[in-house]
């Protein structure tokens, strides 16, 4: 502006110079030639010379003064303008400062000034104050080191280096800082230098992303979490976009039907054939039924992996649709559940050996279940006792323990079940069967107990002890008969044996001496026939036993 200035008064003297050097000429020789034509004579051309040269002097007056005027009253705007623009520029500075203050001290973000060399703070707005917890005071006694853990200065000492040379250099990143509380937070700046009240500053915008960090590192976290629980379960993620018919496979279907995800093509004829052809049909139906209902859809089936491997997997559909209900994409689950398959084989095959071998066996087989309160009845209930254990009710074994046993029975079950370290149960009691006779039972069974020593299941076995205590009975009867017969023998039958033995051998020595006494004759036929009727009570008495 000044410039212009300059060469607007350079101009107008130039001009004013040129005009009147032009109009002076112009008069001078026209008003010569004219004067010429008209007369000759000197003296007269000498008057009118002196009054040519005075209204030339009047005229190029006036004309100087009317250019002059012209300028000045140019040059006189000009200022005016130049007056009028920097006033005008004053006053928007002053707005755009006033502007600028308050957005500064009304913004929602942490924002501070400081001086460049000395690191004091020079200004700091509200949302900086409440944020860290420090008044307006106290920052104007701190230093930007106050609010930065000692670790984190260097890195702040090499970007202020970086400032200094370069008055344009700012910076955009992550940083950590400290509240008055103690409370470290990470905090995304944003710097520019500036000039504040005639001082090289640093003007700084903080945003807190502490929460965002950690929401994300939760995120991460979970998502680990999740893809270990997926590789743990064998479990497998996958989509098909129905508008574009793009399928995307999770990397654990892919390792659970063992293809390789750079040569396998994902499309649905590619994903049919990996089925067993037995489960192709049923395949194909829970495609169909998927779209008629909004449910999701359900089927295990059976595939055939990439290195021919047979698998069982369980899978779930669902169907996404639109605001307009629309369907817009297929989302499913892919479950390993080969392992469960084989088990559930083997337990039906281990139940199939537990019920032949509860047909084959002589004892009346009870498993009982009391998380799920059900009993299952061997066929010894119905050879042994008569009931029929199809539909049998749960309390069939209970009810029909011998009265006065009962009591007894479930007291002494109950204690058992109660004690943590008791692993058997026996028992032996009367049991009522279907006709009503008693049978003598002896009842035997094993505890499976859960982690925390519960009772979750009672396997016992029923033995018919009747037949076994009847002969049992029988053969102490026999072996009292005998007992009696062996003191018969060895006390009443001795006594008339040794009579006779003792009367024999007195005959013989009467003989030997040639002297006959008949009395020891009657004598041998009495114990004869005292020891003869004993021998018969003897005989009598074992048919009677036997």
């Amino acid at each position: 502006m000044e410039k212009k200035i300059t060469f607007l008064k350079r101009f107008s003297s130039f001009k004013v110079v040129l005009i009147y050097a032009v109009v002076s000429a112009v008069y001078i020789f026209t008003s010569d030639y004219f004067l010429e034509l008209f007369t000759h004579d000197a003296v007269l051309i000498s008057k009118v010379q002196t009054v040519k040269g005075l209204i030339f002097i009047i005229l190029t007056s006036l004309l100087i003064h009317e250019l002059m005027r012209r300028n000045i009253v140019k040059i006189t705007d000009y200022y005016q303008q130049i007056i009028d623009i920097k006033q005008q520029t004053e006053e928007q500075s002053k707005q755009s400062r006033q502007e600028y203050i308050s957005l500064f001290n009304h913004s929602p973000l942490p924002m501070w000034i400081f001086d460049l060399e000395t690191l004091r703070f020079l200004n700091v707005n509200e949302a900086a104050c409440e944020h860290y917890g420090y008044s307006f005071d106290e920052f104007m006694t701190m230093n930007i080191k106050d609010i930065r853990p000692e670790t984190e200065i260097p890195q702040m000492e090499a970007l202020l280096t970086t400032a200094i040379q370069n008055a344009d250099s700012s910076f955009l990143g992550l940083m950590k800082h400290r509240k008055k509380n103690g409370e470290m937070i990470q905090v995304k700046l944003k710097t520019s230098q500036v000039n504040f009240e005639s001082r090289n500053g640093i003007l700084v915008t903080a945003v807190d992303i502490t929460q965002e960090i950690n929401t994300q590192n939760k995120l991460l976290a979970t998502n680990l979490r999740l893809q270990q629980a997926c590789e743990i379960a064998t479990m497998g993620y996958w989509t098909n976009d129905l508008a574009t018919s793009e399928i995307i496979w999770s990397e654990e279907v892919y390792k659970l039907f063992e293809l390789n995800p750079d040569t396998f093509e994902l499309t649905l004829n590619n994903i049919r054939n990996c089925f067993h052809p037995d489960d192709q049909p049923k395949f194909d139906e829970e495609m169909q039924k998927v779209f008629e209902s909004d449910a999701v859809i359900e089927g295990e089936h059976k595939i055939i992996t990439g290195t021919g491997k047979i698998k069982w997997v369980l899978e779930r559909i669902h169907l996404v649709r639109d605001q307009n209900h629309e369907p817009i994409k297929l989302e499913g689950i892919v479950l390993d559940i080969t392992k469960k398959k084989q088990n559930e084989h083997e337990i039906i095959q281990s139940n199939e050996r537990f019920k032949i071998l509860a047909k084959a066996t002589v004892e009346a087989i009870i498993d009982w279940d009391l998380e799920n309160d059900s009993i299952f009845y061997g066929e010894g209930f119905n050879s042994m006792f008569g009931y029929t254990t199809m539909n049998a009710d749960t309390d069939l074994w209970k009810k029909n323990i011998h009265a006065e046993d009962s009591k007894r029975v479930i007291k002494d079950l109950n204690k058992a079940i109660k004690d943590p370290g008791k692993e058997f149960f026996n028992s032996e009691y009367r049991f009522v069967k279907c006709n009503g006779n008693i049978a003598y039972i002896q009842h035997k069974g094993i505890f499976i107990r859960n982690d925390k020593g519960e009772v979750i299941r009672i396997i016992g076995a029923m033995v018919d002890l009747t037949e076994s205590l009847e002969k049992m009975n029988t053969i102490e009867q026999q072996n009292k008969t005998l007992k009696d017969i062996s003191w018969t023998q060895s006390h009443v039958v001795r006594a008339p044996l040794a009579n006779l033995l003792g009367l024999i051998n007195l005959l013989k020595e009467n003989k030997k001496m040639g002297y006959t006494d008949e009395r020891l004759i009657d004598y041998i036929g009495e114990s004869a026939t005292k020891l003869d009727h004993i021998i018969h009570e003897i005989v009598q008495k074992s048919s009677q036993k036997s």
